[in-house]
């Protein structure tokens, strides 16, 4: 298991405005700069997004040609996620369900079938938000923790990587509180202060990591 520590750098600051400029969540914030080093080839499906899922611009994907899969949102291929993928005949090399599983009630049974849809070692990439609030889209289902979205993977043939996004007790409250912060300035300063004050909660603290606001797993087929 791996721990995403945001650096306080110019660059990941610089980030962290135009992001909350934008609206995003401290989760979004983070989960995105993390996505900077996720390199995407091959033929790949994005299932419960639209087409212009914001995350796509900070993944590398210019080895991999992407379609977009949901029922909800507009985009390139309309289908029910909590029914069977009608794709297998086309076997893909790379799966992305980012911010989806949450609202699928047939949650295992769309893991078996994004396995029957990939190819051998074919990966797939899946990010679940934990300590967050309700947010149905349109329902709001389930929170899986690391070990139990772990146990899922594995229980349908995955081997996988686990980093924990925004870990700490201080990061997981500024997510709930942010909303009712109006700046962005604002909201960076206290982004910066709840950082700092994690990074020391880990000085003290051996399970300061228990807390954390999502699940990001780089799993591949085997």
């Amino acid at each position: 298991m791996n721990i995403f520590k945001p650096p306080l750098s110019f660059l990941f600051l610089k980030h962290a405005f135009l992001s909350f400029r934008e609206k995003k969540s401290p989760l979004r914030v983070m989960h995105n700069f993390f996505l900077r080093d996720l390199i995407i080839k091959g033929s790949t499906l994005d299932l419960g997004a639209g087409k212009n899922a914001s995350y796509m611009k900070f993944m590398q994907i210019k080895e991999s040609s992407i379609k977009t899969v949901d029922f909800f949102n507009e985009s390139e291929i309309k289908m029910d996620l909590e029914k069977e993928l009608n794709l297998k005949n086309h076997k893909y090399d790379t799966i992305i369900l980012f911010n989806t599983l949450e609202h699928i009630n047939n949650y295992k049974f769309l893991i078996s079938q994004i396995y029957a849809t990939l190819k051998q070692n074919g990966k797939f990439e899946i990010f679940v938000p934990f300590l967050i609030g309700y947010h149905p889209d349109p329902n709001d289902v389930f929170r899986p923790t690391h070990k139990y979205l772990m146990n899922i993977l594995k229980e349908n043939g995955f081997v996988g990587e686990t980093h924990l996004i925004g870990a700490g007790p201080f990061m997981t409250s500024f997510q709930i509180l942010h909303r009712y912060l109006k700046f962005s300035l604002i909201k960076l300063f206290f982004f910066i202060i709840v950082i700092t004050l994690d990074k020391l909660a880990g000085v003290f603290s051996k399970d300061y990591w228990t807390y954390y606001c999502g699940t990001h797993i780089s799993a591949t087929k085997k």
